[in-house]
């Protein structure tokens, strides 16, 4: 008995390495370079639905907001830091050794001013505001990526925990079936009554497994439904097949790269970091123009000796620049050549991001399509040994034995099933084909 089952583990070996290495060959991953991504094609939520809990996201609508704050400060650079500032004063003038009754006048004045941007300041103050704006969308586009991203993790661990009580569910079932045959056989007296026991404790295990798998779904979906709003709940009894729609390594270097290239260019991440830096740019030289400082222009007019006199005039008043307008355009130079280094740290790290969800991609597809056949392989092994069993060719701790493989491995080919969707799926909103907000 113990040759048969040793036989029969290195032939399942055998039958999942040569499977492993099939789904390794590069021909295993030949088809098309990107479709446009839909819901049922990576077992997601429909789009509506998603999209609808998005935007109920509080961090979503906080960007909103700062979109709207945005506006508001454009309309401030727009007009201005500089106010008309109105003066006006009376005055009492006494004059000794005048004639009597002419030593004494009350004076009025009053005067108009406003400082005024020369040299384009506002044209620059304009052009910031704008570029203020762009950065809150961007801001806002990347915190719609990144909850994207965040919904379909929730989303995935979900669907995990369900698909695997599913799978616990039948394995149970399996396992109360060799019970009830042990219970049979015990009570005809054809086995033995450890048999009985035997079956009995592997039932209770399966069962325990499954009341664990049952909690950790309800937690799952509780956090899903508390998170985003209106979402329904996964299922996992029918999952679609991931589709090797990305061109593999070795095969069409040409594609790869295209498609390479486009993940790292069009990424909402990049494009914040260099929204951000040509923002601190605009503002380095608006502090740069400030060596040159606003004049301030006036209107005066004064009425004097009860009016007997009457002075209009102009004035011109201009700061003189000091240290602290050189050390704040010197720190804006500095924050417009930090902002360049994020852009390239940023770029550099969404370039490896790009390539590794690629390779994710293609060797969870991989693993998948190995771990399917161990699948098969196990199931039906465990199925031999089970009519085995009831044949009185082994006994039952080997055919609860290959049970128990079989559920390891369909929990395995699951696992790896939900990973390589998700794979999919993840370079798919990478790829701005899924769940785009632009």
């Amino acid at each position: 008995m113990k040759a048969r089952a040793l036989l029969a583990a290195h032939a399942l070996a055998a039958h999942a390495l040569a499977a492993i290495t099939l789904a390794a060959s590069p021909h295993a991953l030949a088809g098309p370079a990107l479709p446009l991504a839909g819901a049922p094609l990576y077992a997601l939520p429909p789009e509506a639905s998603v999209r609808r809990a998005l935007e109920a996201l509080p961090t979503l609508r906080q960007h909103g907001l700062q979109r709207e704050l945005a506006g508001a400060e454009h309309a401030r650079l727009d007009a201005g830091p500089h106010e008309w500032v109105a003066r006006a004063g009376v005055l009492r003038r006494e004059v000794r050794a005048a004639e009597p009754g002419r030593d004494r006048y009350r004076e009025q004045e009053a005067s108009l001013e406003r400082g005024l941007r020369w040299f384009g300041k506002a044209d620059q103050d304009r052009a910031i505001g704008r570029q203020g704006i762009a950065v809150a969308e961007a801001r806002r586009a990347d915190a719609w990526h990144e909850a994207g991203r965040a919904l379909m993790q929730d989303w995935y661990a979900a669907l995990r925990t369900e698909a695997g009580v599913r799978t616990l569910e039948r394995q149970h079932a399996l396992v109360g079936q060799l019970a009830a045959a042990a219970a049979r056989r015990v009570q005809a007296g054809e086995a033995p009554a450890l048999e009985r026991m035997q079956a009995d404790t592997e039932l209770l295990r399966a069962a325990t497994r499954l009341a664990e798998a049952r909690r950790e779904a309800e937690q799952a979906l509780a956090l899903l439904a508390a998170t985003y709003r209106d979402l329904p709940a996964p299922q996992g009894a029918a999952l679609p097949d991931p589709q090797p729609n990305l061109p593999p390594a070795g095969a069409d270097p040409g594609a790869r790269a295209a498609l390479e290239a486009g993940l790292e260019t069009d990424n909402h991440e990049l494009a914040l970091a260099r929204s951000e830096a040509e923002w601190e740019g605009l503002r380095a030289r608006r502090a740069a123009s400030e060596r040159m400082p606003d004049p301030t222009v006036g209107l005066h007019l004064v009425r004097e000796r009860d009016g007997e006199e009457r002075t209009v005039g102009l004035s011109l008043a201009i700061p003189l620049p000091g240290a602290a307008r050189s050390a704040e355009r010197d720190a804006a130079v500095l924050r417009a050549r930090i902002a360049d280094e994020q852009v390239a740290l940023v770029a550099q790290r969404v370039r490896l991001a790009s390539r590794r969800s690629l390779a994710e991609r293609e060797h969870s597809y991989r693993i998948w399509t190995g771990l399917r056949e161990v699948e098969a392989q196990s199931t039906r092994q465990a199925d031999l040994m089970a009519r085995a069993w009831e044949a009185g060719e082994c006994t039952l701790a080997e055919a609860l034995l290959g049970r128990r493989q079989a559920l390891e491995a369909s929990l395995a080919a699951q696992a790896a099933h939900i990973d390589a969707l998700a794979a999919a799926a993840r370079v798919a909103l990478d790829a701005h084909a899924l769940w785009a907000r632009d």
